[in-house]
């Protein structure tokens, strides 16, 4: 009697209760698939259009593959739909995030193949997700998860990362002053923040200066070198700041391009010096003649400029700024490019613009440590009037070298509430000494998560595969397939697999290290994340160059702190977005 009473609670909960999930042959059409994903989900996933395609179905691995001459997730996710609700009433659970946990748990992780099992068939395009990927944020944060409740302004307040003596102490420990009066927008991938760079570009009417670790000339990119040509050619003075070792292993030919057109170029340097022995030029920021400004991470190549965050490409994020910040960029850029090119006298106007932008900024009230405490001290933290603090770190040969490694450090130590991380890589041994910097800092935000501090770190896993390189091989397999090559294009498909899987292995472990701490969450993006933004207390934002691995405390690397209430809502936005495409970590 018992055991009977045990199975039909199990068959009646909201979990166990659905219709019967239709099975699929090796070939099934849209409609087919379309039932199979509503009765598996309870109606959580659901066909969104009628469509005339067709799928290859792998039985044992649970995929469904779209017969199409070359992939296309844009389409395939466009003809499904997640109703997140519903989603959350069928798996009996409070929020998306737990329904996610939940499902995760109930099934097996092969370490082999990276890949948790799966109690139905999913389309491939959606990679590990159990459900067709979520493109926009509509409903209360609450429903995709507790962490993102949000927090009450009074609360907030008392964050010890808003009060003037914690922002003194940066001061003295990095160098740099915050300035008052940005005005900030998160810039969502590089469809987004491509096209923001290339109109920089076209409204340049005295100069536009870059630094970025990667400029390629692919399609993409070709439309920014033309228009820095075209502007170079016109006396607008373009200059750019590039990484030398990539650079001459792959670019060489695309900065001939540009120096012939008459853009400035030079290269980042240290990579072989014995003193900054493998250290590389990671900073990334573009100024338009000192009005707007971009920082973030972004590089400059197809797998970025046309990315959405769910075409495959890469996840990425960066900030426009306009406003004193960027008078803080001027500077930095004339230093960098001073640094690597020995002085360089063609910048002494950069430097007398960067003493009468200052002066007249003083004036106004929005520069100057004595204005700490009307900025930060407000009943309301929404009147906080974007408040920015730029950083450009430098080896340990330069005047700046680890001040984002020990800001990071002292602002973990202070953090009340909560953090949300995006970082590419994570790379840290855990040790006594704690030596590696940025273990320091992943040691940090374990000891703020042991105290209470709500830790939610996105990385990449297997779907994050070898980023860039994967990307180019991919192309690389693409085109030999369409040149009529499919074997050799095969083994460069499998050495994309092979190499997405190694770093996925290294990758999950160490996230998995994370989750035996309380109140830590791991998550891995579905595509390639290659985001570094990181957010603190719901209030304080950093966007820039800076990875969580083995090398960004001692390289050339750049991020922007902001206290600013609209950029850290609609950070938190995409980083909701971030976790409900991601894969847990358990």
């Amino acid at each position: 009697m018992i055991h009977r009473l045990i199975l039909g609670l199990l068959v009646t909960s909201p979990v166990y209760a659905q219709e019967a999930v239709p099975v699929l042959g090796s070939i099934a059409n849209f409609g087919d698939l379309g039932a199979h994903l509503e009765a598996a989900t309870g109606g959580g996933v659901r066909v969104a259009q009628d469509s005339y395609l067709s799928f290859r179905v792998d039985q044992k691995k649970r995929v469904a593959t779209p017969i199409l001459p070359e992939h296309n997730p844009d389409l395939i996710h466009s003809l499904f739909e997640t109703d997140v609700e519903q989603f959350i009433r069928h798996s009996g659970t409070k929020d998306f995030v737990s329904a996610k946990k939940k499902y995760y748990g109930s099934q097996t992780y092969n370490s082999l193949t990276q890949r948790y099992s799966r109690s139905y068939v999913y389309p491939s395009d959606w990679h590990s997700l159990n459900h067709n990927p979520i493109r926009k944020i509509e409903l209360p944060n609450e429903v995709y998860g507790a962490q993102f409740v949000p927090l009450d302004n009074k609360v907030i307040a008392n964050s010890p990362l808003i009060q003037p003596a914690f922002n003194y102490k940066l001061d003295d420990l990095t160098g740099t002053e915050m300035t008052a009066g940005n005005k900030l927008r998160l810039l969502n991938n590089g469809e987004v923040s491509f096209k923001e760079k290339v109109r920089m570009v076209k409204q340049s009417k005295k100069f536009f200066h870059s630094v970025v670790m990667v400029q390629y000339c692919d399609e993409s990119s070709n439309e920014i070198i033309d228009a820095m040509i075209e502007k170079a050619r016109a006396g607008v003075d373009v200059r750019l700041m590039v990484e030398s070792v990539w650079t001459k292993l792959v670019l060489n030919k695309c900065l001939k391009k540009l120096r012939r057109g008459g853009v400035k170029v030079t290269l980042g340097k240290g990579f072989f010096n014995p003193k900054t022995m493998f250290t590389v030029h990671h900073t990334k920021f573009w100024i338009r003649d000192g009005e707007e400004a971009i920082i973030g991470g972004q590089n400059m190549h197809d797998f970025e400029n046309s990315s959405n965050g769910f075409n495959n490409h890469t996840r990425d994020k960066d900030v426009h700024v306009t406003g004193p910040a960027v008078t803080d960029m001027v500077r930095e850029y004339i230093r960098i490019w001073n640094h690597e090119r020995g002085g360089d006298v063609t910048m002494e106007p950069y430097k007398k613009l960067v003493a009468e932008k200052i002066a007249v900024e003083k004036l106004k009230g929005l520069r100057g440590k004595d204005l700490y405490d009307d900025w930060l001290n407000k009943e309301d933290v929404s009147d906080i009037p974007g408040v920015c603090r730029v950083m450009l770190q430098g080896t340990k040969t330069t005047e700046t070298p680890m001040i984002i490694t020990n800001a990071y450090i002292e602002m973990i130590n202070n953090t009340k509430y909560s953090m949300i991380i995006n970082t590419p890589t994570l790379r840290y041994n855990e040790n006594k000494a704690n030596r590696q910097y940025n273990s320091r800092i992943v040691k940090g935000m374990l000891n703020a998560a042991q105290n209470g501090v709500k830790l939610d770190m996105i990385s990449n896993g297997p779907d994050g595969g070898w980023g860039e390189a994967g990307h180019q091989l991919r192309q690389l397999a693409r085109k030999l397939r369409s040149q009529g090559k499919p074997g050799v294009a095969k083994i460069f498909d499998g050495l994309d697999r092979l190499m997405a899987n190694f770093i996925g292995r290294t990758q999950r472990n160490n996230l998995a290290k994370l989750i035996s701490v309380p109140n830590v969450d791991s998550w891995m993006y579905f595509n390639h994340l290659h985001s570094k933004q990181m957010m603190f207390d719901h209030i304080v934002t950093s966007t820039g160059s800076f990875n969580l691995d083995v090398h960004s405390y001692k390289n050339h690397e750049s991020t922007m702190i902001c206290i600013d209430k609209k950029l850290a809502d609609e950070s938190l936005k995409g980083f909701i977005s971030d976790i409900v495409n991601s894969v847990p970590v358990l």
